[in-house]
């Protein structure tokens, strides 16, 4: 394989000078969410964001009709016949290894749900609602074997030492033991509604996996249990073993969880659990009459298990609605191997890979236990994928459901596949660079990349057409025209069908038009309206400034008189976004303040663009009111004053008098409020003795001036 190394390479050519942002920005494509959007056909993306062709599937070729609504289940026979088990009709399908299709048995009941391969070539099968178990001997000939008091025969295995069936039934949560002649005992009776689950160990023990607590039991050969593991969900929908391992799968729908499931009902209803009623066993429904369990309580019953219920995995907990695979060793430990959002219907460990497949979106994930890496192998336009089978030949059967269909998936790659990426908008009418990407291409594979280009969001005829297919990732150039929005597609294909292309990282180099920054507030203080400040010479002017290019800026601040021609410069290249004036440097008048941005710092010079903002005029003062105190006269031993104060360019702030050097006193004007630039004041002292008195007053500004008046009288 080769592996293409990464590069950066941007040529200065791909950017004539003319107004284009000098910030060189990336598009990545990297992870599985940045394709949510992108269309694949014939290619998948793994968890880890690899890119590569899809498996071969392909329906399996048919002589005759296969009409059912749903596939329950696959087997095959020593012959390489297939057993189907379908659904609304009750029909158990044969399907000859040319494609020949015929009807091994047609049940009076609904759901031919489970199958079981017997080796002398029988074939066995489990319905509902009336709880059958039917033989179809290698001959074809069909007969019931066993009329169980249950409703629902979920799953059949087979002892080859004693001859004898084991059923997996709901509503009661049992598993029978029923002989050649069709007798039948009780074998196991659990504290569960249904027992969804089984498999049969070469020493003879049973794994089985249940609906409303989510646990996994381990039978021995007397019956006897051990809860080897309670999973978060509900429902154990699926179980295999594989060499020193059991994999567990669930199907826990939204809501459903250990312990508190909605899923599960009452043992006496009939009904199997909301998990499996959506969407796959939607027609399975209650019998119409209830059975009774009598001959199975005369039989040997064991109510004796080890219903330990606390959680063997100490993995965080799935969320609502999400369901996971599980590796148990069989020393105990745990491990998740996979999680998906839906229900996981059914699985398939072949080697070192580990097919799942779900519901509702009738996806097929292939996952390989060693990294837990995993991907989407394949995605059915209808209903679930219910059941996978490996055949002699080492191809794999997928039985699917809504409509009943029988897929086969080949251990190779398809010739062709794509992958359309969603469109990418660059906010601005950009120049479209360089492109790179790391990838796995194997002698005999190829993966190119191509792209095109417009101004409407939708790609339509006024797009340009797809550009020259670029299959070199050091020298690759995204041929669009100058636009805002870009789309690109992903080609691979395989003349080796046995390996494949796999993209891992995609990144595309664009710059946009350059646009002037935008000063979009400026907030100045106001002498006239602010209340007083520490430090009335010092003034704080704060701003904010956005550019489309996302470019750094720059503030040049500036100051203009009322009278002044030009502008005065007081900060040259101002990083932060606020800024202390000290007034106390300039002459009184009345000013302007102006914020320039400049996105100079990631353009050249003679580039750059500007914005600006300018304040409202603000009066500097440096000067004192001036104020006018006269005594007006006396008033039962008071003397009363009265006091004009005017400051030319602010508002007056506050005053005060003190008598004969004593305690300054607050005054306030004849209004009441320091509101203008003028005042008058109407007062009285404190009652005085005879003798000669000088009154001071002083008014302030809001600039922080302070003027001063006195007078002098002499009380008899």
């Amino acid at each position: 394989m080769k592996r293409f190394l990464w590069t950066t390479l941007i040529t200065t050519t791909l950017f004539p000078t003319v107004l284009w942002a000098g910030k060189i920005k990336t598009y990545t494509a990297a992870l599985p969410a940045q394709f949510e959007k992108a269309q694949f056909h014939q290619a998948v993306i793994s968890n880890e964001g690899t890119i590569q062709l899809a498996r071969w599937l392909k329906p399996l070729p048919l002589k005759g009709p296969l009409e059912a609504t749903r596939i329950w289940d696959v087997v095959e026979d020593k012959a390489g016949n297939l057993f189907v088990a379908t659904g609304d009709e009750g029909k158990l399908f044969k399907i000859a290894p040319d494609g020949a299709v015929s009807v091994a048995f047609d049940s009076e009941d609904t759901q031919i749900l489970c199958l079981l391969a017997a080796p002398d070539g029988s074939i066995y099968a489990g319905t509902g609602p009336s709880g059958l178990i039917v033989r179809i001997a290698p001959d074809g000939n069909a007969r019931v074997l066993h009329d169980s008091p249950e409703n629902y025969i979920w799953a059949l295995v087979f002892d080859e030492k004693t001859q004898t069936v084991f059923a997996a039934t709901g509503p009661h949560g049992r598993i029978y033991k029923i002989n050649a002649e069709g007798k039948a005992e009780l074998f196991f009776q659990s504290k569960q509604d249904h027992i969804l689950s089984m498999v049969r160990a070469n020493d003879g023990a049973i794994y089985a996996g249940t609906d409303k607590q989510g646990l996994v039991y381990k039978i021995d050969l007397t019956g006897k249990a051990f809860v080897l593991f309670q999973a978060p969900q509900a429902e154990i929908r699926c179980l295999q073993l594989f060499g020193q391992a059991l994999y567990v799968g669930t199907s826990s729908p939204a809501g459903g969880h250990a312990g508190n499931s909605s899923a599960s009902t009452s043992s006496n209803s009939g009904n199997v659990s909301a998990a499996l009623t959506k969407p796959a066993f939607a027609t399975v429904r209650a019998a119409s009459d209830e059975k009774t369990a009598s001959a199975a309580g005369s039989a040997n019953s064991k109510e004796k298990e080890s219903e330990k219920l606390t959680p063997a995995a100490a993995a965080p907990s799935p969320s609502s609605g999400e369901n996971c695979v599980y590796r148990i060793g069989l020393d105990g430990s745990v491990r998740e191997l996979f999680r998906e959002k839906g229900l996981i219907l059914s699985m398939l460990k072949h080697g070192d890979r580990l097919f799942a497949g779900t519901g509702s979106k009738g996806q097929l994930f292939e996952i390989h236990e060693s990294n837990k890496e995993r991907s989407e192998i394949a995605k059915l336009d209808h209903g679930q994928i219910q059941h996978l089978l490996l055949r002699k030949d080492g191809s794999i059967v997928l039985a699917a459901s809504d409509p009943g269909t029988l897929y086969v998936l080949q251990d190779r790659f398809v010739a062709k596949g794509s992958v359309l990426s969603e469109v990418i908008d660059a906010k601005l009418p950009s120049r479209w660079g360089s492109m790179s990407w790391q990838a796995d291409v194997p002698k005999g594979t190829k993966l190119t990349v191509a792209v095109r280009g417009g101004n409407v969001a939708e790609p339509d005829a006024t797009w340009s057409a797809w550009s020259a297919e670029q299959d070199d990732p050091n020298h690759a150039i995204a041929q669009a025209p100058a636009s805002r929005f870009l789309q690109y597609r992903i080609s691979m294909a395989t003349s080796e069908q046995a390996v494949s292309p796999a993209l891992h990282r995609l990144s595309i180099y664009y710059a946009t038009i350059n646009q002037a920054p935008e000063v979009t507030s400026l907030d100045a203080p106001n002498l006239e309206t602010q209340a007083s400040a520490k430090e009335p010479k010092k003034w704080k002017f704060k701003w904010s400034a956005t550019d489309a290019n996302e470019d750094e800026l720059v503030y040049d601040l500036y100051v203009r008189k009322d009278g002044w021609k030009e502008w005065v410069k007081i900060e040259d290249g101002w990083a932060k976004t606020e800024y202390e004036w000290d007034t106390s440097t300039m002459p009184s008048g009345l000013y302007q303040f102006k914020v320039v941005a400049s996105d100079r710092p990631d353009n050249r010079e003679e580039d750059a663009l500007t914005g600006a903002r300018v304040s409202l005029p603000l009066a500097v003062s440096h000067e004192a009111p001036t104020i006018t105190l006269k005594f007006i006269g006396m008033e039962k031993n008071r003397a009363i004053l009265e006091a004009n104060a005017d400051s030319e360019l602010v508002r007056l702030a506050s005053a005060q008098y003190a008598v004969n050097s004593g305690k300054w006193m607050n005054l306030f004007p004849v209004n009441g409020l320091f509101d203008a630039r003028r005042a008058k004041f109407h007062f009285q002292t404190e009652s005085l003795t005879p003798g000669t008195y000088v009154v001071v007053i002083r008014v302030r500004d809001a600039a922080g001036n302070t003027g001063s008046a006195d007078t002098v009288f002499t009380v008899k």
